[in-house]
């Protein structure tokens, strides 16, 4: 039955920025080594991806940030794959801190199948049937991160 990986990360002080706290962009990794775990645990890691010829791509990423991780917090982190579509798998993931339960992060990450010469290409079915391991259609849902023009303020 598909099920929601999960793995454990202990933040590094030197992730930490001057203000003591988890800087914003080592997210985008810890977020990578969900993805990346997922999908061995699922019995398809990178690097048979790439033995066959294949890679995989991020061409989307949307964060939510919720709360802030600090030096030596425990993490656990929740990854699944919500959607495929042809190349495009949607993965959907969740940073909680181990000791108090609490939602650091969310996000949306829009992976695409690629051959060696980076050309897009249907997701290979063996490493689809694989994938499903972890696919969960309504996983996590986000709010909506489409703005209209008009939240958009320009400065002149």
């Amino acid at each position: 039955m598909p099920s929601t990986s999960r793995c454990q990360l202990t933040v590094r002080h030197y992730e930490c920025d001057p203000l003591g706290h988890v800087n914003h962009a080592i997210y985008v990794h810890y977020f990578e080594v969900g993805r990346l775990t997922a999908m061995a645990e699922a019995g398809l890691p990178f690097s048979v991806i790439l033995q066959q010829g294949y890679t995989v791509i991020a061409v989307d990423l949307y964060v939510q940030y919720k709360a802030p991780a600090f030096s030596e917090d425990v993490l656990d982190i929740e990854s699944c794959v919500a959607d495929f579509h042809g190349a495009m798998m949607t993965w959907r993931q969740v940073i909680r801190r181990q000791a108090d339960g609490v939602v650091l992060a969310l996000a949306e990450v829009q992976g695409a199948f690629t051959r060696a010469d980076g050309r897009p290409t249907r997701i290979p079915a063996a490493m689809r049937t694989l994938l499903e391991a972890v696919y969960v259609p309504d996983a996590m849902p986000m709010r909506s991160r489409r703005r209209s023009v008009r939240d958009v303020r320009h400065e002149p």
